[in-house]
């Protein structure tokens, strides 16, 4: 509307330049339209031929890692960019070292800026130190461009909905080293369920220790080796264990939630992964925490292929705050397909009434249990003789490691 009220007036000053012979008016006129018609000109194809683009050297992280970042923008036309102004949306747990960020620290407000001009058929590229500080599914994007003509009156622009994204997988911790009772399956493996092995079924060799029978020695391989090699076989029976984690750290879902206690949590669920692919057991994850963008539970079935631990890192990066069903409800889903025996791994930040009633159901259906705190301090109260191991002696040196870097 501007320009067509700057154009209506340079017209009557032509106007009124021819009839009056006035040669000022007919020079300013006709400069205010082709002004305005350059500014129209430049508003209608300043974005034409202009593409955006990011770039990651890797889409999976864990919390503390460095990740290459950078953003790029052609201009391929012949009609330069005097300036642009390029918003993209950037989430909270990344930070950009040496990048401008704009916004009131909420992820859909904050904005990674940059302020530039492009020549004709020039690319711009601007590189990053991109360091994960928070575990999760991280979205960067949308990104939003301005720019305007070279006299200031008007200017364009243009939203490009393309996502990048990182996947931050949870802190894992060492918890070897913790006290745990002889029963538990993370410590000396004394239970009375022996592990047998397949004597037809051959896996590989290694080598020969004085308590391995003679029989199984591999004198083909010891030859090659020239040192006593036996025969590895398959496993027949294997431990299995099942990690549940509570994503409720109140007691009442009305309280809320406490989110230092939940990434506890998901902290020492992760590590507990760890150590059981470490172990070599046979496991599963499932939680009653949603997932983000996908408002199901946690859930990774049991087993012991490659790619396990893969598969629940990603699902607890993907954990949200909030609880979608009581975790007696979680339980109740996967208890019929759990292999007779399986143990569970129970981590939880609380324990209230209702977690003691739900581990009551689960010894009722013949499954032992054993609780990983993950709260401040000592457990609130005892289980009787549920054994309860506190994980305060490893968070809290992470957290306090975290609370200097932040500084």
């Amino acid at each position: 509307m501007l320009n067509d009220f700057w154009i209506l007036i340079s017209s009557i000053m032509i106007f009124v330049g021819l009839l009056a012979s006035a040669g000022l008016l007919l020079v300013v006129g006709s400069l205010v339209i082709v002004v305005t018609i350059a500014a129209r000109i430049w508003d209608k194809y300043s974005f034409r031929s202009v593409s955006h683009s990011r770039s990651l050297n890797r889409q999976r992280a864990f919390i503390g890692d460095t990740v290459d970042y950078s953003v790029s923008l052609d201009n391929d036309k012949v009609l330069p960019l005097i300036w642009v102004d390029i918003q993209d949306s950037f989430p909270e747990g990344l930070d950009l070292v040496g990048a401008t960020m704009r916004g009131t620290g909420l992820e859909a407000n904050r904005q990674h800026t940059i302020t530039s001009s492009l020549l004709p058929y020039q690319k711009a590229t601007w590189k990053y130190s991109m360091k994960c500080r928070e575990r999760g599914y991280h979205r960067i994007g949308p990104v939003r461009l301005r720019t305007g003509d070279i006299f200031g009156f008007s200017s364009a622009e243009t939203r490009y909905t393309e996502f990048d994204h990182i996947l931050v997988y949870p802190r894992v911790l060492d918890i070897e080293n913790l006290l745990f009772p002889p029963e538990h399956p993370l410590g000396e493996i004394t239970s009375t369920r022996p592990i047998y092995f397949d004597t037809n079924r051959v896996v590989g060799q290694r080598d020969y220790r004085p308590r391995d029978p003679l029989k199984h020695i591999d004198w083909k391989a010891t030859a090659r080796a020239r040192s006593l090699q036996t025969k590895v076989f398959e496993p027949v029976v294997s431990l299995n264990m099942l990690i549940v984690m509570n994503g409720s750290t109140r007691e009442n879902t009305w309280q809320g939630s406490n989110r230092r206690l939940f990434e506890r949590t998901v902290t020492v669920a992760a590590s507990a992964a760890d150590l059981a692919e470490r172990r070599g057991f046979s496991y599963g994850v499932i939680s009653n925490a949603v997932a983000s963008y996908s408002g199901k539970w946690i859930n990774v079935p049991m087993g012991a292929s490659s790619n396990q631990l893969s598969m629940t890192l990603e699902a607890l990066a993907m954990a949200a705050s909030y609880v979608v069903a009581p975790l007696s409800e979680v339980l109740n889903s996967e208890r019929y397909s759990l292999p007779s025996g399986t143990t569970i791994l129970l981590v939880s930040p609380s324990i209230g009434d209702s977690l003691v009633e739900e581990i009551a159901g689960i010894r009722q259906h013949g499954f032992p249990v054993t609780v990983l705190y993950s709260g401040d301090g000592p457990p609130e109260r005892s289980l009787g003789d549920i054994t309860v191991i506190p994980m305060a002696s490893v968070l809290d040196p992470a957290e306090k490691n975290d609370q200097v870097l932040a500084e």
